[in-house]
């Protein structure tokens, strides 16, 4: 009776840790199996550390971006579309984390924590984005030898039609080195981070219409700059006095550190919080680099420079496209989403797309003001004629960054009917944002397909 009743111990001390163990395999098959399955060494989707197995990623008009055929995983045949979807798309081995290759890859691979990876077709799940690879194309063009990022979506539904990022690279060529990556590997639409110039003047700007009630009839002093508690801020040119429409259109120095400093930290802080500065903005899932507004322990002379986008302002490029969309929307943006869809092979939808509406960045009154002061900035200084049919609202930047040449700004959006598009372009240094950005802007959505 002993020996038996020692057997039985034995045995319950067996189960015990039998159930223990095979309670922390289902803990971790539960909250990390999707990680074992996309291990490199996973030859049921890699190759080489490459992913092979995905199904298919087009563009909004059926053109083949990535496919695998035979087991090898290709990218599209023309290598201009190659580069400029790069950082859309993404890579094969995970190193544009930004890109749907390796921020969706389980819904491209076919995987889900039930059956994991098998399905009978073993060819993954195909997915279609809103870009336009053509458009994508005219914007790397566009931006040329710069590094930079262009940003186009459709402020009425959301779609992302065009997200341009250089430098980048040919996928079929990858770079060899760490010194031929520096830099290649970032989508600086997402997760670029830049001092602003004069495209947070629309910040100042909110904050103004919002807590100076008779702004309209303020009056502003500009000596070819301003003199702040001792200290200089220059202006380009000496506007003499100037009112608060002009004072935008003008891009005066003088009204925007005058206002800065009137209204103070805490009316700046809070306006900038409200249109989303300290926090971070996601697309699909993707987590984007915040813009940052930092003024807490500012002395009037830096309150000033930050009310014109410099000081230790930064700006998220997607952030301002955000915004971009928020303003043309009454104040509450349309979320930007590049994620159409994802079906299976036998067509079912897997995947809900990320549209809908944002949080409320502005009041209507706020957001009508302030695009009713961008349509002036092009009719009254950048020229209507030189964005043709779009009934632009924009606002340019120059934005200083030490002893180099600025980077080039330019944000706004069209209201035009047949091409609802908000917009957001950097050049890093690249000069004034007039010269450089705009002509950029206005390349890409001449080219921009038409909304019927």
């Amino acid at each position: 009776m002993k020996q038996i009743g020692g057997r039985a111990i034995v045995m319950l001390i067996l189960a015990l840790f039998f159930t223990v163990g095979a309670a922390v395999f289902l803990f971790g098959f539960a909250t990390k199996g999707e990680n074992w399955t996309a291990y490199p060494t996973n030859r049921h989707i890699y190759k080489d550390g490459s992913l092979v197995r995905a199904g298919a990623v087009t563009d909004r008009n059926g053109e083949i971006l990535a496919q695998t055929v035979d087991g090898t995983r290709s990218f599209s045949e023309n290598k201009d579309i190659r580069k400029a979807t790069l950082h859309a798309v993404g890579d094969l081995e995970g190193k544009i984390s930004t890109g749907v290759h390796t921020a969706y890859w389980q819904q491209l691979a076919g995987y889900d924590r039930v059956n994991g990876i098998y399905s009978r077709s073993g060819q993954g799940n195909d997915m279609q984005l809103t870009l336009d690879a053509g458009l994508c194309v005219t914007a790397a063009k566009a931006l040329g030898s710069h590094a930079g990022a262009v940003g186009v979506y459709n402020y009425k539904t959301g779609e992302m039609i065009c997200m341009t990022s250089t430098p980048s690279y040919d996928p079929n060529n990858p770079p060899e080195t760490a010194d031929e990556a520096a830099g290649l590997y970032v989508n600086r639409l997402l997760s670029g981070k830049y001092t602003p110039g004069s495209i947070f003047k629309l910040v100042t700007a909110a904050a103004a219409i919002d807590h100076i009630s008779e702004i309209d009839s303020r009056t502003f002093t500009c000596k070819q700059g301003v003199d702040i508690d001792g200290e200089w801020v220059s202006c380009m040119h000496n506007h003499k006095e100037i009112d608060f429409v002009n004072g935008l259109a003008r891009s005066c120095n003088s009204t925007f550190a005058q206002l800065a400093v009137e209204m103070g930290r805490s009316s700046m802080t809070k306006t900038a919080n409200q249109l989303g500065f300290n926090k971070s903005f996601y697309m699909d899932g993707i987590k984007c680099a915040a813009s940052s507004y930092e003024v807490g322990s500012a002395r009037d002379i830096e309150l000033a420079w930050s009310g014109m986008g410099q000081y230790n302002d930064l700006v998220n490029p997607f952030h301002y496209l955000t915004f971009m969309g928020a303003v043309a929307n009454h104040g509450q943006p349309m979320k930007p989403y590049m994620v159409e869809s994802v079906t299976t092979p036998a067509g079912l939808p897997v995947h809900m797309k990320d549209d809908g509406k944002g949080s409320r960045m502005l009041k209507a009154a706020t957001a009508d003001k302030l695009a009713e002061m961008m349509r002036n900035n092009v009719l009254k200084n950048y020229g209507d004629s030189n964005f043709p049919g779009l009934q632009l609202c924009g606002k340019t930047g120059t934005a200083e960054v030490g002893d180099v040449t600025p980077h080039s700004w330019f944000v706004g959006f069209c209201q035009n009917e047949e091409k609802p598009y908000a917009f957001v372009v950097v050049v890093e240094n690249a000069g004034a944002g007039i010269s450089v950005a705009a002509r950029v802007a206005n390349t890409v959505l001449q080219a921009a397909p038409a909304v019927s």
